[in-house]
């Protein structure tokens, strides 16, 4: 090989390996980038997770206490969901839902009503008068009211509303 040759030889190596420490360069560069990407991506994810816990963590909890409020009072109307069993009261301290049962025995009547900031159950002969100290607390709630229409029985507190159907046609409240 002349001279000449070599020089052509050595300009030609010397350009491919500038080009492929270039190529290699922009190789590195770009999954450099690609992997910041997928980092960011991933961190937006765990964000985005994280709030949507929080905010489902935060409705469960409400549905919760919905549900240790106005539970107890959805179980004993539809245990006692008969014609004309469901009925108003006057509790001491407002409207009471009076659920009535009748046997061999007489009319039994589980009182549901507003006592010192609690709602309160007391269960007690038809005809004998209101005793809250007798009554069982089922929730703090400065407010309980109810009404009948359609067919559905709505109860409101504090922890929200529930529409309870009724199977048997009431009378008025």
């Amino acid at each position: 090989m002349s001279s000449h040759d070599t020089k052509v030889f050595d300009a030609v190596a010397t350009s491919a390996g500038s080009k492929k420490k270039d190529s290699h360069r922009l190789q590195r560069a770009f999954s450099l980038l690609l992997f910041t990407v997928f980092v960011v991506v991933d961190l937006l994810a765990l964000v985005a997770g994280a709030s949507s816990f929080g905010s489902l963590t935060a409705m469960q909890n409400a549905n919760d206490e919905r549900i240790m409020t106005l539970g107890p009072i959805i179980s004993s109307v539809r245990a006692n969901d008969a014609s004309g069993s469901v009925s108003a009261g006057e509790g001491p301290e407002g409207r009471a839902l009076v659920l009535t049962q009748s046997d061999a025995e007489g009319s039994y009547e589980t009182r549901i009503y507003l006592h010192e900031g609690k709602i309160v159950q007391e269960y007690a002969l038809a005809d004998a008068p209101y005793a809250p100290e007798k009554a069982t607390a089922l929730a703090d709630s400065s407010s309980f009211e109810f009404g009948y229409g359609n067919g559905l029985l709505t109860v409101r507190t504090d922890a929200g509303e529930a529409v309870i159907a009724l199977r048997n046609q009431q009378g008025g409240e």
